[in-house]
C-alpha cells in the first residue's frame, strides 16, 4: 500500500496543532496571572457545582461584612451622640443641684442653660450619617425630632404654651406668676405638664421616630436590632427636665414655686440619665455583637477560600513551565509551517 503525503496536508496539520497549541497558550497564560484554572467548568467537572456553592456562600458572607461596616459606622456615631447627651445632661443636672444649694447661678441663667440643654438634645436626637437618622428606628429617612424652637411655632411648643396657660390663666411671660404657690406648680408638674412626655403625646407633638429599632442581619444565622429609637423614656424625661426649667417662666416665679421646678427637674434628670446610662450599654452590647459577628465571619471566609483554592489555585511553578513548553513549540510550529509552505516540485524539476 502506498502512502502519498501533499505538502498541503502537512501544513494543514500544522495549522490545526498551532491553533491548538494557541488555545493552551492562551489558558496557559490566564492560570499564570490569576493562579486559577482557566476553564473551571472543564477543569473541574463534577466538583464544578460545589465550587460555585462555595462561591456563593462567600459572595454572601462579604455581602454581610459589607453591611456589618456601615452598622459599626452607624453604632459609633450613635455611642457619640448618647455620650454627649449624658455629658450635657450631667453638667445641667449639677447645675441644679447647685442652685438649690445656694451656691448656683440666677434664674435666668439657669432658663438659659436648660435651653441649651434642649437645643443640644434635639441636635444629638437628629444625628444622621450618610442620610440615615440615626436615631429614627425604622423610620430614618426623616429626622426624628421637630425644632422646638421653630418658627412657626412647633406643635410641641403649642402643647406646652396650651397646658400652662389652661392651668394658670396666663402666659409664661406674666408677672402674676410670681404668686403661683408651691402646690399648685407641683400639680401642673405632676399633672397635664407630665401628660405633655407621655409616650403618645411625645410621637404626636415631638416625635416622628418609629419605635421599632432597626434589625440587620450580622451574620449567617443571626439576625440583631441595630439601632435605639428617639422615643426612648429616657430621651422624654431627659427633655422634659430641660422644658419645665426653660419654658415655664423660672424668672417670674416666686422663689417656693422656682424651688419646686428645680427640685422636680433634678428628679427627673437623674433617672433619665440613669436610663440614659443603660441605653449606652445596650448600644455597647450591639457593637460586641457585631464585633463578634464580624470576627466569625473573617474565620468562615477564609475556611472558605481554603476550599475554593482547593479546587480552583494552580501550581504556578508547574503552569509557568508549561507556559514557557507551549511557547516553545508554538514557535517551533511556525517555523516548520513556514519552511513547509516553501516546499515546491518547481525547485526540483
Amino acid at each position: 500500500m502506498v502512502s502519498i503525503t501533499s505538502t498541503a496536508s502537512f501544513a494543514n496539520a500544522l495549522r490545526r496543532t498551532i491553533v491548538d497549541t494557541q488555545n493552551q497558550v492562551s489558558k496557559a497564560q490566564v492560570e499564570v496571572s490569576t493562579g486559577r484554572v482557566a476553564d473551571l467548568g472543564l477543569s473541574l467537572g463534577g466538583a464544578a457545582a460545589r465550587d460555585l456553592s462555595l462561591g456563593v456562600r462567600s459572595a454572601d458572607l462579604e455581602s454581610i461584612a459589607n453591611s456589618n461596616a456601615v452598622i459599626t459606622a452607624r453604632l459609633d456615631t450613635t455611642e457619640t451622640a448618647l455620650s454627649t447627651i449624658a455629658e450635657t445632661a450631667q453638667n445641667f443636672l449639677e447645675t441644679l443641684v447647685s442652685t438649690q444649694s445656694g451656691a448656683g447661678s440666677d434664674a435666668k441663667a439657669v432658663q438659659d442653660l436648660a435651653t441649651a440643654g434642649l437645643k443640644s438634645l434635639i441636635g444629638a436626637l437628629d444625628t444622621s450619617i450618610s442620610g440615615v437618622h440615626i436615631f429614627g428606628g425604622v423610620a430614618s429617612s426623616t429626622p426624628p425630632i421637630a425644632d422646638y424652637f421653630a418658627d412657626p411655632t412647633s406643635a410641641a411648643k403649642d402643647a406646652l404654651d396650651q397646658a400652662f396657660v389652661s392651668s394658670f390663666g396666663v402666659t409664661q411671660s406674666s408677672d402674676s406668676l410670681a404668686t403661683v404657690t408651691q402646690s399648685q406648680m407641683q400639680e401642673f408638674l405632676s399633672g397635664s405638664f407630665a401628660d405633655l412626655f407621655s409616650a403618645s403625646a411625645w410621637t404626636s407633638s415631638w416625635s416622628t421616630a418609629s419605635d421599632r429599632p432597626t434589625t440587620n442581619r450580622i451574620s449567617l444565622s443571626q439576625i440583631a436590632e441595630t439601632s435605639v429609637s428617639a422615643n426612648d423614656s429616657a430621651f422624654r424625661e431627659i427633655a422634659s427636665a430641660y422644658a419645665m426649667v426653660a419654658e415655664l417662666g423660672v424668672t417670674k416665679l416666686g422663689s417656693d414655686a422656682y424651688n419646686e421646678v428645680l427640685k422636680t427637674a433634678t428628679t427627673t434628670l437623674s433617672g433619665a440619665i440613669g436610663e440614659l446610662t443603660g441605653l449606652r450599654a445596650s448600644v455597647g452590647v450591639m457593637q460586641k455583637n457585631v464585633s463578634n459577628a464580624n470576627d466569625a465571619i473573617t474565620a468562615q471566609r477564609n475556611a472558605l477560600a481554603v476550599q475554593i483554592g482547593a479546587l480552583e489555585n494552580v501550581d504556578s511553578y508547574e503552569a509557568s513551565t508549561r507556559l514557557n513548553n507551549l511557547t516553545t513549540q508554538l514557535e517551533t510550529s511556525y517555523t516548520l509551517t513556514g519552511k513547509i509552505q516553501q516546499l515546491t516540485l518547481a525547485k526540483y524539476i
